[in-house]
């Protein structure tokens, strides 16, 4: 019996190494990183920054290069660079994000979730230990195809090449990612942000807010309920664009808009259009009782921090209520202002990022309790110096998917 087990483990760990070997050392692998999270004493997520994050890759390369140049006829370097270990390796990788993709990345309720770090995959160490093993087997390939140049597989290493310079970068330049807020008043220059952690950064240039401006769309119009709260809904829909002349249907009501001004202030009875900080929108509606013909007028306010809502109550049952503006779009007028005397102006807005030695700065939020007489925006300035590389290594995987699609036809037609 102890020579057939012998023999069972002698096959198994034969040379060369295939894929029941692979995945021992995979699964190996992610069960070692399992007990390190357990373990460790540090819960903070793993990662190097500058410059030590540009030694390890210069240094990572180097070792790469070296292990196959020198090292290749061992066993555990023949079988990185074979299929199995590579397959293994993208399988595990994969099972990892799937795992990312099931428990949400955030704290959790469940102990065991914490304690085994499944709730930072990205960080976690089984993660990045599998990870290594798949950037290593892709460098080493890399190398090997390299170092036995043909145009022929000129494809496979833009494409292998291109994959290990997107992965790696990306997981090194974690370190270096800086995400700020930074908030700016009208008239007040400001140059102090503060990281994800709240804590302050100085920037060595100043942002001066001269203006911010809100488009809003006209409000709406709905009928609500007077008993439970809620908008009423009429034959699929329940709010209307408020606008001057339009008639809308609500059951057996018919609400015509007498007139609306976007910015007025209550005088007596009535409203009127002025241009103060907090005058809200306003209408004049006549509502006709189409079963009974009586009508009745009235002013409704959607309000604003200053002024309160008015609503008109048509009946024992339901209420006419205009709706809060909704954004169209926000943006800031801005100057940034250098150390050098320097004074560049730009118009942030959202999603219209402007670059900035190497800052992207975009425009996030503003006072929403002020709403359009906001003298507050909010910026995100986000710095990443690996994006770059990570794009090359993008433009390279695609160069290689056109070459090798560009070959793939040239065979076929000389076939």
């Amino acid at each position: 019996m102890s020579d057939d087990n012998f023999k069972i483990q002698r096959n198994l760990w034969e040379n060369p190494w295939g894929y029941v070997e692979s995945f021992f050392i995979g699964f190996g692998l992610i069960i070692t990183g399992l007990f390190l999270e357990v373990f460790s004493s540090s819960k903070n997520a793993f990662t190097i920054s500058y410059p030590y994050n540009v030694f390890f890759l210069v240094g990572y390369m180097l070792l790469l290069f070296m292990l196959f140049k020198w090292f290749s006829n061992t066993q555990l370097i023949r079988w990185l660079t074979k299929v199995p270990a590579s397959i293994s390796s993208i399988a595990l990788v994969t099972f990892m994000v799937m795992i990312m993709g099931i428990i949400p990345q955030v704290t959790s309720q469940n102990n065991l979730i914490n304690n085994l770090g499944l709730n930072h995959i990205t960080s976690n160490w089984a993660f990045l230990l599998i990870l290594f093993q798949f950037l290593t087997c892709l460098g080493l390939i890399s190398i090997k195809r390299i170092l036995q140049f043909k145009w022929s597989n000129f494809g496979f290493i833009l494409n292998h090449v291109g994959l290990f310079l997107t992965l790696i970068a990306g997981i090194l330049g974690t370190g270096d990612l800086q995400r700020l807020s930074l908030n700016v008043y009208e008239g007040k220059p400001n140059w102090i942000a503060t990281d994800l952690n709240g804590q302050e950064v100085e920037l060595p240039f100043a942002f001066y807010l001269k203006d911010f401006l809100i488009d809003e769309y006209n409000p709406k119009l709905a009928l609500v309920d007077n008993k439970t709260g809620s908008i009423s809904h009429n034959d699929g829909k329940n709010l209307y664009l408020v606008e001057k002349g339009e008639t809308y249907y609500f059951h057996n009501f018919e609400v015509k808009i007498n007139e609306f001004f976007p910015n007025s202030g209550r005088f007596g009875k009535r409203y009127e259009p002025v241009n103060e900080i907090g005058s809200p929108p306003s209408a004049s509606i006549s509502v006709k009782n189409t079963k009974t013909d009586s009508v009745q007028n009235a002013w409704i306010s959607s309000g604003s921090f200053r002024y309160p809502y008015e609503s008109f109550k048509i009946s024992e049952d339901y209420s006419v209520v205009m709706t809060i503006p909704e954004v169209k779009k926000f943006s800031s007028d801005i100057d940034i202002l250098t150390k050098e005397g320097e004074r560049i102006s730009t118009i942030l807005e959202v999603n219209k990022p402007y670059k900035y030695k190497g800052w992207k700065i975009y425009q996030l939020s503003y006072d929403e309790k002020m709403g359009k007489w906001s003298n507050l925006s909010v910026l995100e300035l986000v710095k990443d110096p690996w994006l770059p590389l990570i794009y090359t290594g993008i433009f390279m995987m695609i160069a290689g998917a056109i070459y090798m699609f560009w070959m793939g036809n040239k065979i076929t037609k000389n076939n």
